[in-house]
């Protein structure tokens, strides 16, 4: 049977409820194609005939399209420490700032209530997400200079072991170590600044440390679960049960080589699969989107890009979840998690001149 598109008449009421809420993806990675290929997500894209793999998966006219009004744009280094890092990610956040300045279509979201700032002059917020303690090059004061560029998350970990922390997947994994001593101080003083602790990426015991030590709610902000798919990348139902404990929520990545494996059926209905185990376990309360597209990730078979998000949401909506959940869901548990976390925070950053 075809691939129904995404302005299919039976996603009609689906389209109409994005339009409506306003998706806050917590995990897009545009800004590493822009810096490495020169892709311009000012740009739309046109969609592939028969689904991108890997990337081009999102650009600002199919976001806006698709329902999006914010993203946290995902900002990257190789995963390894490295002196040219924090440079690389001074240059991601200066392109962030160029685009939001340039495109009147974006807002640079520097604060949380930035993103429904966003929303009522109708654009799309974006703000940075940065994806790797090894970024910081073991600096802690780093934190504060993030916070004060409007950094929404830091990862704990990428694809490799560093000072704060061990990776579930990549060079140096393990499930046997936590955070380091480094990473304590780093939990505390992200919450003390008010950038979100994330731990995607990061191993079991790591994880339940994080949500153990945090003083605000903590994000793991594009994951699936092991109890659908046994994967290294997944997250356990202890994870699951943790991070709903500090009131955090947990972003579904739309990644077929995690969620669904390569030799098993993959359509959006497997990222529901994954949505609702977390549902039945904790409620919906702790559910987001962390989609992955452009983050070097095959996508599944009917998500051809970000437009097609259109079929998750009516999946959804026809498994009986109401419109309410499925809004939170969308958008509403990002937002609470981001604003929690900036309510907590006890020290104020100097303004980046």
């Amino acid at each position: 049977m075809a691939i129904r598109e995404y302005d299919h008449p039976d996603f009609e009421r689906a389209r109409a409820l994005q339009q409506r809420v306003g998706i806050c993806d917590l995990h897009v990675d545009c800004i590493i194609q822009q810096q490495l290929f020169g892709y311009d997500i000012r740009k739309e894209h046109r969609r592939p005939m028969w689904g991108q793999r890997f990337i081009w998966h999102a650009d600002i006219p199919r976001m806006i399209k698709a329902g999006y009004g914010g993203a946290c744009m995902g900002i990257h280094y190789w995963p390894f420490e490295s002196d040219r890092a924090w440079p690389s990610v001074s240059k991601q956040l200066d392109a962030l700032d160029r685009l939001a300045a340039d495109d009147p279509r974006v807002m640079r979201v520097n604060a949380p209530e930035d993103w429904d700032l966003a929303r009522e002059r109708g654009l799309m917020g974006m703000a940075p997400g940065i994806e790797g303690a090894h970024l910081l090059g073991g600096r802690l004061h780093r934190v504060e200079a993030l916070a004060a560029r409007g950094a929404a998350y830091l990862t704990l970990a990428h694809f490799s072991k560093n000072s704060a922390a061990t990776p579930s997947m990549g060079r140096g994994a393990n499930e046997v170590e936590g955070l380091t001593g480094f990473g304590r101080e780093l939990v505390a003083e992200l919450n003390r600044f008010g950038v979100a602790v994330d731990c995607a990426h990061v191993n079991t015991p790591g994880t339940l440390e994080i949500c153990k030590l945090s003083s605000a709610p903590v994000f793991c902000t594009h994951t699936g679960v092991k109890a659908v798919r046994e994967h290294a990348r997944n997250i356990t139902d202890a994870e699951i049960d943790a991070i709903a404990a500090t009131d955090g929520a947990i972003g579904l990545m739309f990644s077929r080589q995690f969620l669904a494996g390569g030799g098993l059926p993959a359509t959006s209905e497997t990222i529901a699969d994954h949505i609702e185990h977390i549902i039945r376990r904790v409620g919906p309360r702790h559910v987001a989107i962390g989609s992955d597209f452009d983050g070097w990730v095959p996508i599944f078979k009917d998500q051809r890009d970000c437009l097609d998000i259109v079929k998750l949401t009516h999946i959804l909506l026809q498994r009986g979840h109401s419109e309410e959940d499925v809004a939170l869901m969308l958008r509403g548990n990002a937002l609470r998690v981001h604003k929690a976390v900036r309510a907590a925070r006890t020290a104020t950053p100097k303004a980046q001149g």
